[in-house]
């Protein structure tokens, strides 16, 4: 399925009933008073997180949403039924905006938990039937109440993956082939830039059952904060994660200072937000198949801080995913 983190949509809530006119008619009572009953509220549009859910792009392809008007009030006292909610799934993670008619934004809802759930329109209100209105002045009352009109509003829903760990790095590190090779993730794999098109998820266990979330971010480039490359799209993605795996290919690196490459990415993190560069950041030199025992031991020497790995043939990775749960679990210690 294609990966969709934005969608504009209208949502419009249902009308309430009408209110019923009417009058007691029984063979023996030949003035019975007025039993016009109640009409029905309309349907609420609800929108409600999901972990089931990874993208928007249902919400592409259908752009209004609108729930049912409430039925009207009936004779003999009988309430017309209200409408159902119309609920709308969203994947977790989803922020939920109001447009209003200059094109501003308001942000209105963000759906962080499973379940969580928030209504964007709220229905009409049924109007009151006749025998509301009946009083010692006014035995006879022949009217009653309208529905109330339901809420339209224009919404724009952006989609901001919730992972624990974020891996981010230039394009062409590795991304992809680290989370397959610890997760059960299967993402597109090719040895060229931005193979990766969209957030990949991956789901693994620690050696104590517990659950960590990782999301491959698509690679960055100098610029990336101005919009450039993948730019803010990714970036986003980014903010909730609570550590960074930052991969860097020794492809791209001088083996006499090889930590200077994470210069590039840093700077980005920092430019978009900087509490970014302020997150916990483990710095992780990938494809070390490719060189030789000798540049292997030169490397380990020059970047003692960082993790040497090769996702392909899995060397290093136990190590590496330690130091990870370490980080996001650190009350287990």
């Amino acid at each position: 399925m294609r990966f969709v983190d934005e969608a504009v949509i209208t949502a419009r809530s249902g009308k309430g009933g009408a209110g019923c006119v009417s009058f007691r008619r029984e063979k023996f009572i030949p003035k019975g008073g007025p039993d016009g009953g109640d009409g029905g509220k309309g349907g609420d549009v609800v929108f409600q997180a999901s972990d089931n859910l990874l993208t928007l792009y249902d919400l592409r392809l259908k752009r209004v949403y609108e729930a049912k008007n409430g039925k009207g009030g009936m004779g003999r006292q009988r309430f017309g039924p209200a409408a159902p909610d119309l609920v709308v799934h969203v994947p977790t993670g989803t922020q939920i905006f109001e447009i209003a008619e200059d094109e501003t934004q308001t942000l209105v809802a963000d759906l962080i938990r499973d379940g969580q759930s928030f209504v964007a329109c709220k229905g009409g209100r049924g109007g009151k039937g006749n025998m509301h209105f009946a009083s010692a002045t006014m035995r006879a009352p022949r009217f009653a109440q309208p529905g109330e009109p339901g809420e339209e509003k224009r919404l724009r829903l952006e989609l901001k993956v919730l992972a624990d760990v974020g891996i981010i790095g230039l394009p062409n590190a590795g991304k992809s082939t680290f989370i397959a090779a610890v997760s059960h993730a299967k993402p597109k794999i090719a040895p060229y830039p931005f193979t990766t098109l969209a957030p990949n998820l991956g789901v693994i266990e620690d050696d104590q059952g517990r659950r960590i979330v990782l999301a491959d971010i698509p690679g960055l480039i100098e610029g990336a904060h101005q919009g450039q490359g993948l730019g803010h799209r990714f970036l986003k993605h980014v903010e909730r994660t609570r550590v960074l795996v930052h991969l860097m290919s020794v492809e791209d690196l001088n083996l006499d200072d090889p930590m200077a490459g994470f210069a590039v990415v840093d700077e980005e993190l920092a430019l978009f937000d900087p509490e970014l560069a302020a997150r916990p950041q483990i710095r992780v030199l990938n494809k070390i198949d490719l060189l030789a025992p000798e540049q292997r031991a030169r490397l380990a020497s020059a970047a003692p801080d960082a993790f040497l790995i090769s996702a392909l043939d899995h060397t290093g990775l136990d190590a590496l995913m330690a130091a990870v749960s370490r980080l996001v679990h650190p009350d287990s210690e």
